[in-house]
């Protein structure tokens, strides 16, 4: 069942629009592949429970992080802390780098 959903909507996003000339919007809306009902709802319930378990995981790993923090000895705290701040400084530089190097960025930051 689940690999019959996943064709379809492979198919589906796969297919390209038609261009029959004339009005471009008439065709762009002429040509849109209608799907099943059952396979819009299928598609929302997997994004729906893809989304649950990035969240579940992002919630386990915030607590696991605040776990390790909380039994070390405090000496190694205040050097997780300073470790902490300077990785947020050298890649708040590093993208302020990358910026740079646009046409945008050369601009911004002369």
């Amino acid at each position: 069942m689940k690999r019959i959903i996943i064709l379809l909507a492979f198919i589906t996003i796969s297919s390209g629009t038609i261009n029959i000339g004339g009005n471009s919007a008439y065709a762009a809306n002429n040509s849109s592949v209608m799907q099943p009902r059952a396979v819009k709802k299928a598609m929302k319930k997997q994004e729906k429970k893809e989304k649950a378990e990035k969240k579940a995981i992002k919630a386990n790993d915030k607590a696991s992080k605040k776990r390790t923090y909380q039994i070390q000895s405090p000496e190694v705290k205040k050097r997780m802390k300073q470790n902490q701040k300077e990785i947020k400084a050298r890649e708040k530089e590093r993208r302020k780098n990358n910026k740079s190097n646009t046409r945008t960025g050369a601009r911004r930051y002369r």
